[in-house]
């Protein structure tokens, strides 16, 4: 890492986790102004890289999104390395990733952001006020200007702490219960022998619900709002007819491509039905497998029924604790256990009770005894009774996510929820980058700020137009809801794979790249690297890592898994989605007819009617060979 701060810089990036340093590549390979000799700032406010994965991590923390899906589009982990790697192991990756590409000496550490100005509409018109910490030889502030700005802080920084009487929050007992956030839990000793209440049934409130009944606590409480969805990281641990099936299959990468992420036809899109027709599908495939249809082998703690699905919430993959939630409410037949049911893992030795009591979130802490005072549990969670008993932990840790604080951001800027194009940046300023800042539902964070950079070099340098189609990606959040950043991670990722020209054909694929690239890609999921096989970012390192380790994560399916999660999928959204074109195609051709205003331009039949005439003038002035070449090209920014 280097020492002395530039003056001056063509894109200040502002944070050290994998949205930095990926942006960081981005600037340094694709990102203009290099013959000015301004070479690319990033900034990290800590003293090592990392990010959340490195100051917010605890004892056996490891990824919820597999490697194949989190791990950036060029740079790999190597096939013999774990499904999911552990927070240390991933950081270690970044620091490795940093080194191959040459970030180092564009990297600053120890360097806050003071506060970010603009000051004028010429070349350089932000200003950045900089503190080193952590130094002795730099008492004073440090002023840069630039370009561009990539802010890249992260969803995860301050701590989102609710106030609860009796607790944090008037009135407070004489010796009040003792509590802490989540960010400063990181080994099971501060919970070993001691009644804890965990507060969010998020995925660090589940891991601290597991650490618990390990480490051993006492007692061990989970105070549940709503409710959640939980589904296992890895699908596995299933006995059907006799057989059990332990495929170790990482869940985010069995979401096939073909006519569900590419080729959907706008209509079916924007009525998200490929969403409710999975999450109708899914939900009884549970209740076989299972026994429940809350979720996988999840029998408590359920969202209410209307919620219950991808379209809704974050699908919460920390699924070890629950095993212990579902001892109170189990209840599979023996009828149905004889053909289909989930082997929890064995219990832990020595832990006398590994139950978890689920209780509704509490209202208020007793001054008298510290006790928490509890509401009844929600309608649809009323056979939950565990909250009738005494709720008197020792220790409460706050589960309670975090929150976004801009307030070193001076005025003029927007913020990451108002960015109109694609959440990245706003059309009233195309300087100004957020990446990091949209959550999948199921998937990860990293390759969506890869893709998010590519997008922002190509529009802050006019290489293409700010995008005006509408956009279908988003999570169907309830105005109520806190987080209104979710998305369908592979629904944008094509998105913005089309807006750059990057979301390949089918016979693009088959010319350039052969069948078997070809298969890969109509079987996979979205992996960032599939959008590297042409357009803007093309890499010659994208075949070969399609041909091995994203062949692998198909191959792994099976026979069976390919069947039921790819072949039946895609003739169903085939049929589908060529249905709606056909109905497309008849509005088109005969609203003029019959007198009826023409559909909107941006009608997919009128799209497809549109580029036929221009293929038509473009055969007059281009020979035939030529002109093959062509259409896989135009179709692919048609129809995807």
């Amino acid at each position: 890492m280097t020492t002395s701060l530039p003056l001056r810089t063509s894109t200040l990036i502002i944070g050290g986790g994998p949205s930095g340093l990926v942006a960081l590549k981005y600037a340094k390979e694709y990102g203009p102004a290099w013959e000015r000799g301004e070479a690319p700032v990033l900034v990290e406010m800590e003293p090592e890289l990392g990010g959340t994965f490195r100051w917010r991590g605890y004892e056996n923390a490891e990824l919820v999104s597999s490697k194949q899906l989190t791990c950036f589009s060029d740079y790999r982990y190597p096939l013999s390395a774990p499904d999911h790697p552990s927070l240390p192991n991933f950081v270690e990756y970044l620091k490795s990733y940093s080194k191959v590409f040459g970030l180092d000496e564009h990297i600053y550490l120890n360097t806050r952001v003071v506060r970010l100005d603009k000051v004028g509409p010429e070349g350089y018109p932000h200003r950045a006020v900089l503190r080193r910490t952590g130094r002795q030889d730099d008492s004073e502030d440090v002023v840069v200007t630039a370009r561009r700005v990539i802010i890249t802080t992260g969803l995860h920084v301050t701590p989102n702490i609710p106030d609860i009487p009796g607790l944090n929050a008037p009135p407070l007992p004489p010796n009040p219960v003792e509590w802490i956030h989540s960010s400063a839990y990181h080994s099971r000793s501060q919970l070993q022998g001691k009644k804890v209440l965990i507060l969010g049934s998020g995925e660090t409130g589940m891991d601290l619900g597991y650490e618990g009944v390990l480490a051993p606590a006492k007692k061990v409480w989970m105070g549940v709002r709503s409710g959640f969805l939980s589904f296992p990281k890895v699908l596995n641990n299933f006995r059907v007819f006799g057989t059990t099936y332990d495929g170790a299959l990482p869940i985010d990468g069995l979401i096939t491509n073909l006519f569900e992420t590419a080729y959907v036809h706008p209509w079916v899109a924007s009525s998200h039905l490929r969403w409710f027709v999975s999450d109708f599908v899914i939900r009884r495939v549970l209740w076989l497998l299972t026994g429940t249809m809350a979720g996988c082998n999840q029998w408590a703690g359920e969202l209410p029924p209307e919620r219950q699905g991808r379209a809704f919430v974050f699908l919460n993959k920390s699924g070890k604790a629950m095993q212990f939630i579902n001892r109170p409410f189990a209840h599979m037949s023996a009828l149905h256990r004889a053909f289909f049911h989930y082997i929890d893992p064995p219990l832990p030795r020595g832990i006398d009770d590994p139950t978890i009591d689920i209780v509704p979130f509490p209202e208020r802490f007793d001054p008298n005894d510290g006790s928490a005072v509890l509401p009844p549990p929600p309608a649809h969670r009323s056979k939950e009774t565990a909250w009738k008993s005494k709720c008197d932990p020792d220790l409460v840790v706050l589960a309670t996510g975090y929150r976004q604080d801009f307030d070193w951001i001076g005025e003029g800027y927007p913020r990451p929820e108002k960015a109109n194009l694609r959440g990245v940046c706003d059309t009233s300023d195309l300087s100004v980058a957020f990446l990091g800042f949209l959550r999948p539902g199921v998937g990860a964070i990293p390759p969506m700020a890869e893709m998010q950079a590519q997008f922002f070099f190509l529009v802050t340098q006019g290489k293409i137009a700010p995008p005006t189609s509408p956009e279908n990606y988003h999570l169907l959040h309830s105005e109520q809801s806190r987080i209104q950043y979710g998305v369908d991670y592979s629904a944008y990722m094509s998105q913005l794979a089309r807006d750059m020209g990057s979301a390949p054909g089918l016979l693009e694929l088959w010319w350039k790249h052969g069948w078997f690239i070809t298969l890969i890609y109509c079987f996979g999921a979205a992996f960032p690297t599939f959008y590297r096989l042409s357009g803007p970012y093309q890499s010659p390192r994208a075949p070969r890592i399609v041909e091995t380790e994203l062949w692998d994560t198909i191959k792994r399916r099976g026979v069976a898994g390919n069947l039921f999660m790819g072949v039946i999928p895609m003739a169903f959204y085939a049929f589908i989605n060529i249905l709606a074109l056909w109905v497309d195609v008849v509005w088109t051709l005969a609203a003029p007819i019959l007198g009826i205003r023409r559909p909107p331009k941006s009608s997919y039949a009128s799209k497809l009617l549109n580029r036929a005439e221009e293929d038509v003038t473009a055969r007059r002035k281009e020979s035939l060979p030529r002109l093959r070449l062509k259409i896989p090209g135009k179709l692919s920014g048609i129809i995807s």
